[in-house]
């Protein structure tokens, strides 16, 4: 189901980006969604590379979409604004297969390499 596929894919992301980060309860999470901070970086500048890969995610919370503060529900878990700021979001329904997350989980790491978060130094 939904929420195996969403498990499936942030296990690919965590495994595949030394910078991610899962926000919130890894076990107690809607099963459409999945969010990550990536450090060193600008959510806003992965969602803008991810874009042009064609693939469509946010940046911040679904309820401030287009705002370019800090993502309120994170700060109200303790993420500092500057994690909060790095912050992307994956939402998902049924519809979407697993080979489509398995080509966003592919393409993550390129596109947060190509901003520059995925560097270890």
């Amino acid at each position: 189901g939904l929420a195996e596929a969403r498990d499936r894919f942030i296990r690919d992301i965590l495994s595949a980006v030394p910078s991610a980060r899962l926000t919130g309860s890894a076990l107690s999470r809607l099963p459409g969604n999945a969010s990550f901070t990536f450090t060193g970086t600008s959510g806003e500048s992965i969602v803008v590379e991810l874009e042009r890969r064609g693939i469509v995610c946010a940046s911040g919370s679904a309820c401030a979409a287009g705002s370019d503060e800090p993502s309120a529900v994170l700060l109200a878990v303790g993420i500092t604004p500057e994690v909060a700021q790095t912050a992307v979001r994956f939402s998902f329904t049924e519809g979407l297969g697993i080979d489509d997350l398995a080509v966003v989980a592919r393409e993550l790491p390129r596109a947060v390499a190509a901003v520059g978060a995925g560097r270890t130094n």
